[in-house]
């Protein structure tokens, strides 16, 4: 599913924005995001647009490392002047708060898409939102139809759900090729990931209690 990230910047053209900023950069969708728009843009939509990576001053260096970032940024950082699309996966609302209110940065889409960060309700993302942005989160929670909010002014912060866009790629191309399109952007993430990602298996009990701890803990590198 990580590749309708890509799919939706193509069909909306970056909603023209200069460059794209996706926060915790060193998650597996962020990283996958970023391969495809560096490295499968056969139609040179992409060209000329930065890739711009917010992570903990502790995953900078990795992040740096993929180079599937422009710029690496830590969170306690100001974004470049440029106009931006901010995909926002560490849910921090610090973040687009502060660059929001730089007259130098103009983020014309903020896509809300989870919350690794584990921040509270009210210093997330969702707390930052306009009226219009939190009604239309509403509406689209309860299942209505896109239409029944149509007729809103379209709010620049906007819970992104996957479904709708994998409803739109199944009728375009059938069931049949999105399934192989997924495990195509599978593969060849996976391979990607060969370079830089080790397995290492936990068989006892106590192993997997072990692992857990240190997932949850962060001390586990990306």
């Amino acid at each position: 599913g990580f590749g309708l990230y890509f799919r939706l910047m193509q069909r909306t053209n970056c909603y023209g924005a200069r460059s794209i900023v996706v926060t915790s950069a060193s998650s597996k969708v962020a990283l996958a995001m970023a391969l495809f728009l560096k490295q499968y843009d056969d139609d040179k939509k992409f060209e000329g647009i930065k890739i711009v990576g917010y992570t903990s001053p502790s995953n900078m260096e990795f992040c740096d490392k993929t180079g599937l970032y422009d710029t690496v940024l830590s969170y306690d950082d100001m974004l470049p002047k440029s106009s931006y699309v901010m995909i926002d996966i560490a849910g921090r609302g610090d973040i687009y708060t502060k660059n929001v209110k730089n007259n130098d940065v103009d983020i014309v889409k903020l896509l809300v898409v989870g919350n690794s960060s584990n921040t509270s309700d009210k210093g997330g993302t969702f707390s930052t939102f306009s009226y219009y942005a939190t009604l239309k989160l509403l509406l689209g929670m309860m299942g209505l139809p896109s239409w029944s909010h149509s007729w809103m002014p379209q709010p620049t912060q906007e819970l992104y759900l996957i479904f709708d866009d994998m409803a739109a790629m199944k009728n375009e191309w059938g069931n049949e090729k999105l399934i192989q399109q997924n495990q195509q952007a599978s593969f060849d993430f996976c391979k990607f990931a060969k370079k830089w990602m080790s397995v290492q298996e936990v068989m006892t009990e106590d192993e997997v209690k072990r692992a857990y701890v240190d997932i949850m803990g962060g001390s586990v590198p990306p």
